[in-house]
């Protein structure tokens, strides 16, 4: 059926402003407020004169979470010095300055913005005056009593990532001139980058003071993903974006997975950004969702030529699944109903959906959450017809990478099935939240895995195609 676009929006997201862009005047990306002043670059000053010794943090009572605060920044600078002359091959430049302010005391705003208040619930970094400025009294709390610490690093080092575009030349006077070569998303993709790389020497234990297990760092990215934009009306890319979550989610496991030196060779050229505004209002206003029922009727068929042809393009059959919505259904698998909402039994080759269960998730995040969990137990059909394994860890990577590159494949369409904007973050959500789309075809999840991980494995389906799944 032509033109059917689908996105669920889910919950409200708490949006937090976490960057500075400068154009014309300096812009709080991801606010309305703009702050007076001309641009001015940092570069010249970073490069001169002998190291100062660590800024002091300025403001805040001593309150737990200043203590925190203060320690990780403390503890992220550290992690700087050593890096950045292994990483860049010059030495690291102390950030000047650390602000933790009461939005609702005026007195405490620093030079960079006009009034205490622009900084309620955010934190950003001011690059006129090489400093990193948060909000102490609800934006830190917020975070910890909801994600815990992990938040807060991820909150704090996507600043001082930044300070560190700042310092490899990417300074406010080049984001003037070369917007098309640094558009905002780039620059937040890279501060998300460079984020990632500082959890990933947390997790290490090679950031003095500062400790995040691995359930921790699946909080922390939950956290850094309720920053994500919202969808909007326009179609493309917006101006001022910062990206949606996958974005970010990409930004961010790129350089946990790579390093600094990764992030900072981030291009347009060798990005692919997924956010994408409405292109009409009727979309729009359902939030791209499609009813249950109809993401059935729409996708079912979708999904069986996909993946048959992925099959078929490799000289072995494909047999369409047989629907079993809301029926009992006997399977020779050992507890294959364990799957989870919806199931795919192998030996009578039979998809057997609970309208209940999948309709809990579809209304919970959205509609492709709910297809990205179809979009799964059609990669184990596919697998089980090509005679790869359907159980076990390695089976779990496979369909997950395989739903990954479905999805991108809907995602890249003009016309028929395909994606709305936020679609692919609905996948994202239901991948951090449950372990359903890593079940293999026994009920059983790989032991220990991580959401982050499984985000991972899905994303190199989006970005890389089924050829990278292992097949």
């Amino acid at each position: 059926m032509a033109g059917v676009r689908h996105i669920a929006g889910g919950p409200i997201r708490r949006r937090t402003a976490v960057s500075v862009v400068l154009a014309l005047a300096l812009v709080l990306t991801g606010c309305t407020q703009v702050i007076d002043g001309e641009p001015s670059a940092m570069t010249s000053d970073l490069d001169a004169g002998p190291q100062q010794p660590p800024a002091q943090v300025q403001g805040g009572t001593g309150s737990a979470t200043d203590r925190l605060a203060t320690t990780i920044v403390t503890g992220v600078e550290s992690y700087w010095r050593q890096e950045f002359p292994t990483q860049f091959g010059r030495p690291w430049v102390n950030i000047h300055g650390y602000y933790a302010v009461d939005p609702k005391a005026p007195a405490t705003a620093p030079a960079c913005v006009k009034r205490a208040l622009d900084l309620d619930d955010q934190a950003l970094y001011c690059p006129q005056m090489d400093s990193v400025v948060w909000d102490r009294v609800e934006l830190v709390p917020h975070l910890v009593n909801t994600y815990g610490q992990g938040a807060v690093m991820v909150a704090l080092a996507h600043e001082m990532g930044h300070a560190v575009q700042n310092r490899i030349g990417i300074d406010a006077t080049t984001q003037l001139t070369e917007k098309d070569r640094y558009p905002t998303i780039l620059l937040e993709g890279m501060a998300d980058c460079f984020a990632g790389s500082v959890l990933r020497g947390v997790v290490d234990r090679r950031v003095p003071n500062l400790e995040l297990d691995r359930p921790g760092l699946d909080r922390a990215l939950r956290a850094l993903l309720s920053f994500r934009d919202a969808a909007s009306i326009g179609g493309g890319i917006p101006e001022g974006a910062h990206g949606d979550a996958f974005d970010r989610a990409s930004a961010f496991i790129d350089g946990y997975a790579n390093g600094p030196n990764d992030c900072a060779g981030m291009t347009v050229g060798n990005q692919v950004f997924t956010q994408r505004g409405f292109i009409s209002f009727s979309d729009a206003a359902s939030n791209g969702n499609l009813i249950l029922s109809d993401l059935l009727l729409y996708m079912l068929p979708d999904a069986n030529a996909w993946f048959g042809q992925l099959v078929t393009s490799r000289d072995r059959s494909w047999r369409q699944p047989t629907l079993a919505l809301d029926a009992p259904a006997r399977c020779a698998t050992p507890d294959a109903s364990g799957q989870g909402p919806a199931w795919f039994c192998p030996s009578n080759n039979t998809l057997v959906v609970s309208s209940r269960a999948l309709g809990s998730v579809h209304d919970a995040l959205g509609d492709y959450a709910s297809g990205m969990l179809l979009a799964t137990r059609y990669a184990y059909a596919s697998m089980a017809a090509l005679g790869r394994p359907t159980q076990g860890p390695e089976a779990s990577r496979m369909a997950l990478c395989l739903a990954g590159a479905y999805t991108r494949a809907v995602f890249d369409r003009k016309s028929d099935f395909g994606l709305s904007p936020g679609d692919i973050d609905e996948a994202v959500d239901e991948l951090l939240d449950e372990n359903y789309a890593a079940r293999d075809l026994s009920g059983t999840p790989p032991r220990g895995d991580l959401g982050f991980e499984r985000v991972q494995q899905f994303r190199t389906g989006v970005l890389d195609g089924s050829a990278k799944c292992g097949l």
